[in-house]
């Protein structure tokens, strides 16, 4: 009874452990944790600002489908448009070991919008009297 009673238990598995790092200000509201955060592969062809690193590792027996979730989820706390999963592995070394994904948040377009207490730089025709035609 008892050698039964072992060969039936299974590993308790621990949720993935996630950091993010924040870039700079996303500009954008926090998504919901459930957000439709896509996942790519390769930087976009189109403009990109870089908002946050978002790291995460798992336990030994995970795999990037037990990973990639928890890294979305704390994705979209940035108001991120995407992900750009740079690593993505199981490891073994001395500091840790289990399924590793590395990825940066991003939300498209070039510009940064200006954050409350920025100045903001008015064109030089703003600011002088416009000077009369010699």
């Amino acid at each position: 009874m008892t050698v039964a009673a072992a060969g039936c238990a299974h590993v308790v598995s621990l949720p993935p452990q996630v950091t993010l790092s924040e870039m700079e200000p996303s500009g954008r509201a926090a998504k919901p944790p459930d957000c439709d955060m896509p996942v790519l592969r390769h930087e976009p062809l189109r403009d990109f600002r870089k908002v946050a690193i978002v790291e995460a590792l798992g336990n030994r027996f995970a795999t990037e489908a037990d990973v990639l979730p928890a890294v979305q989820r704390k994705a979209c706390e940035t108001g991120a448009d995407a992900i750009v999963v740079n690593t993505s592995k199981a490891q073994t070394s001395e500091s840790a070991t289990g399924y590793y994904i590395n990825s940066v948040a991003i939300v498209y377009g070039r510009e940064n919008p200006t954050a409350a207490g920025t100045a903001y730089k008015m064109p030089r025709e703003a600011i002088l009297p416009p000077q009369p035609a010699q």
